[in-house]
């Protein structure tokens, strides 16, 4: 008997994934899975994931006006944080008109929403009188742990008259009164502690887990264990047997040029093998001639490569910590952003990584951190005690029995 089998007849479901890696990597292979299990899915999406969305079996659907998927700006500091609210919120509720056309013959059986469409799915979902489920690709907040808070710690005090929050407060009042809610459910827009929500983290790598009720599912990364290698594997491990070293600086800030240079320098002469995974904005031939136990990709196969892999240098963003964790492949880490500093907090308070501050990220520094992790046993064992938590989280699977449970959430419509 199939899980759908078990929760009833098959449903319309709506996901509205933000369209960056980040976000769209965790939730395409739940809503494989829902599709798998007999559920019709219509997702949204940019042109540059469609074809992706398609593969999954649902029914791909354009955010109009598209939201961004640019990378974020070079620093965020605290004038930064102040203004990103306005803008999302802008974006966000923009495709509202978009969303709510594609469901013209009648509302969707459930949506589910990334945190950073939180007001855009929360009054979808009250307005068709359906349940919701909140996708985070990230840590969580509630009264214990509250990860804006965490932000604001590294990019600055953010002043609370600055010109954008005031605007924020003034725009979100403005959607939320104009709602067409009754003015005794406006208030539920803003609480997103007591959403459910889907975490792509295990609940043992989430700050405070343990305080974290049974509205929240902590599934860790949903994308399928590699199988072993096969001869037409598109890379191969060095055939010389040293250790290898995979350099990855994720999908957002990887127009760096000069740091993957740094990482040739730093460990010239040294018995490493580098993997040099550079994105779509820095190309090989900027990095000058490589050492024959250097290579450059613009793209590689992150698990295949981490089940070959001793360390992994990378900006800690959650994906790769994720895979990297998965893998059981300890890290060091350079983080840019306030939200890579977290991380990078969290990989530090559990001892599961070394942090290499970006103005300290010297040729000399990168050597001695890679060296030090390499050689470090009971951080390896650390890795390896995460890792077992990273595959027994569920994953995909369990994902899509938390949203198929969520479908017999009692009907909003009679409130």
């Amino acid at each position: 008997m199939t899980a759908a089998d078990r929760t009833g007849p098959h449903r319309h479901l709506a996901f509205l994934p933000y369209p960056a890696y980040g976000h769209m990597v965790p939730v395409l292979p739940v809503v494989a899975e829902l599709v798998e299990r007999g559920h019709r899915v219509t997702c949204f999406t940019t042109e540059e994931f469609t074809d992706r969305v398609l593969a999954t079996g649902a029914r791909p659907c354009l955010y109009d006006p598209p939201l961004s998927s640019d990378p974020p700006p070079d620093v965020i500091d605290a004038d930064e944080c102040a203004r990103a609210p306005l803008k999302l919120l802008e974006a966000s509720t923009a495709v509202l008109p978009a969303v709510e056309a594609c469901f013209a013959d009648g509302p969707p059986d459930a949506v589910a929403y990334d945190t950073t469409l939180w007001l855009t799915g929360r009054l979808l979902a009250a307005r068709w009188g359906r349940p919701s489920v909140q996708l985070s690709p990230t840590f969580i907040s509630n009264e214990h742990f509250n990860l804006s808070d965490q932000h604001t710690e590294f990019a600055g005090e953010i002043d609370p008259a600055h010109p954008a929050i005031v605007a924020f407060g003034e725009r979100l009042k403005e959607i939320v009164t104009g709602s067409g809610l009754a003015p005794d459910r406006q208030a539920e827009l803003f609480y997103g502690h007591e959403e459910f929500t889907v975490a792509f983290v295990p609940k043992e790598f989430q700050f405070a887990g343990g305080t974290f009720d049974e509205r929240h599912v902590f599934v860790g990364p949903t994308t399928p264990v590699p199988a072993a290698a096969s001869a037409g594997t598109a890379w191969r491990p060095p055939a010389d047997g040293r250790p290898v070293l995979l350099v990855s600086l994720g999908t957002t800030v990887n127009n760096r040029p000069e740091f993957f240079r740094q990482c040739v320098e730093a460990f010239a002469g040294l018995p490493w093998h580098i993997v040099l995974a550079l994105g779509k904005r820095v190309r090989p031939e900027e990095l000058g001639e490589l050492p024959p136990h250097v290579e450059a990709h613009p793209w590689v196969p992150l698990p295949e490569v981490l089940a070959h892999t001793s360390v992994l240098l990378c900006q800690s963003g959650m994906g790769s910590i994720m895979e990297s964790l998965r893998a059981a492949v300890p890290m060091v880490v350079v983080p840019h952003h306030p939200e890579q500093h977290v991380n990078a907090r969290r990989l530090t308070d559990l001892g599961l990584a070394r942090v290499v501050r970006r103005e300290d990220a010297t040729a000399q520094r990168l050597r001695d951190a890679v060296q030090a992790v390499a050689g470090d046993t009971a951080l390896r064992e650390r890795v390896r005690e995460m890792s077992g938590h990273v595959r027994s989280a569920g994953g995909a699977a369990r994902a899509a029995d938390a949203i198929e449970q969520r479908l017999h959430a009692p009907s909003l419509e009679a409130r």
